[in-house]
């Protein structure tokens, strides 16, 4: 398995090589002073690095733009951000063959009104690609969109092409942002409502069962991923994007950046707490607990590549997978579901429902009202003073 990433690896850092001469004999080519040459080189490179599983060839035009984007809310110099913004356009358009097309004035101030909101870059995409899906179904501008047209795009969302909920939801709120915020019109208007939210219950695994699927992992840094998620009911976004510094070694506490920037502070058990320490050294990462290993800044890996990013969710994910179905374990179950089960095992021990929302980073009380409803404590405790008050109905009919 090792040997096979490897080659993969290899492979690709010689398919970016190739494309670093490509571009470099076409700005040649093209009469670029060697100062200038190596100055877009730079920023090239920049992007090159910060591409998941693709190179700069295959990579997409909005992936591009977004690098630009992030490039620039985070501080870099007017210089920098020109050079990453040309050398991108040069690279699209002469090496590609494709065509640059700047983004519209109101896409630009609905990214503005976004970042203005603190939104983070992934809802960003989603609530860009829900306006361009409802401009491409009427094939124009979404401002020239009346109240009707959007309803009954819906309508075709949800009755014609039978979407998820959570599709349809997502869809809304992106384009209701733009509505309201970007547009400043009345969304009310257009009389559509939000899905109603499904009422399913998650699925519960047990201890022994937590155990067996966490016990199977053989990497070090994805075991350690992997326990703390369930040691302290972590989303796996947060997992991933745990500092060196949110451990408080010494009040054992984990700081934890939650859903929507809400900062909260989790008890760390001292059991992990080894495991953590063999993760960290495995690596010795200054910025990331759980750094994406093998992207560092020479590409070595474990060998002193200091790596800009934290381990992408979509590794963990597939980790837990393999596992999990190395198990047997018979129940519908994914990462999130170690979430799930500390909430309830902590609920089965005793801690109240107020603590357990304050740990999990829950805003209202209702959302973690649920798990009262999967304990089996709870639940067999109700059962026996129901079976008590309920003793004599049976004797009734004889009387």
């Amino acid at each position: 398995m090792c040997a096979k990433k490897a080659i993969k690896r290899s492979c690709k850092n010689q398919i970016i090589s190739e494309e670093f001469e490509s571009l470099q004999f076409a700005m040649a080519k093209a009469g670029f002073a060697a100062g200038t040459q190596k100055m877009y080189l730079r920023a090239f490179k920049k992007f090159a690095e910060r591409l998941d599983r693709k190179t700069p060839a295959t990579a997409t035009l909005k992936e591009a733009r977004r690098h630009l984007t992030e490039l620039k809310q985070s501080g870099v110099s007017a210089t920098v951000l020109s050079s990453a913004s040309a050398v991108l356009r040069f690279f699209f358009e002469e090496v590609r063959s494709l065509e640059w097309k700047p983004i519209s004035a109101l896409q630009k101030r609905m990214v503005e009104d976004m970042c203005l909101h603190r939104f983070s870059s992934r809802t960003q995409d989603s609530y860009v690609r829900s306006v361009s899906g409802l401009a491409k179904y009427y094939m124009r501008s979404p401002d020239l969109i009346s109240e009707e047209e959007i309803r009954r795009y819906f309508v075709h969302l949800t009755c014609e092409r039978k979407l998820a909920r959570a599709t349809v939801t997502i869809a809304m709120c992106g384009i209701k942002f733009f509505y309201e915020k970007t547009l400043r019109h009345d969304w009310s208007l257009t009389g559509v409502p939000m899905p109603k939210r499904s009422k399913s219950l998650p699925v519960i695994l047990s201890r022994k069962e937590v155990y067996d699927i966490l016990s199977r992992i053989r990497i070090v840094r994805h075991s350690a991923c992997l326990q703390l998620i369930y040691a302290c009911g972590l989303r796996i976004s947060e997992a991933c994007r745990v500092k060196v510094t949110d451990i408080d070694r010494g009040r054992k506490l984990l700081h934890v950046c939650g859903k929507g920037s809400k900062d909260r502070y989790i008890p760390l058990p001292d059991s992990v707490m080894p495991l953590l320490e063999d993760c960290w050294k495995s690596h010795r990462n200054k910025v990331w607990l759980f750094p994406w290993v093998g992207r560092g800044v020479d590409g070595r890996v474990g060998r002193g590549g200091l790596s800009e990013r934290h381990v992408p969710k979509g590794t963990i994910q597939q980790v837990f997978r393999k596992v999990y179905l190395e198990s047997g374990i018979t129940k519908k179950v994914h990462v999130h579901s170690l979430r799930h089960a500390y909430a309830t095992h902590l609920l089965e021990a005793g801690i109240s429902l107020r603590q357990i929302q304050v740990w999990l980073g829950h805003s209202s009380p209702a959302m973690t009202m649920h798990y009262a409803q999967l304990t089996s404590q709870s639940t067999e405790a109700a059962s026996a003073i129901l079976a008590t008050l309920m003793n004599d109905i049976g004797n009734l009919s004889q009387h």
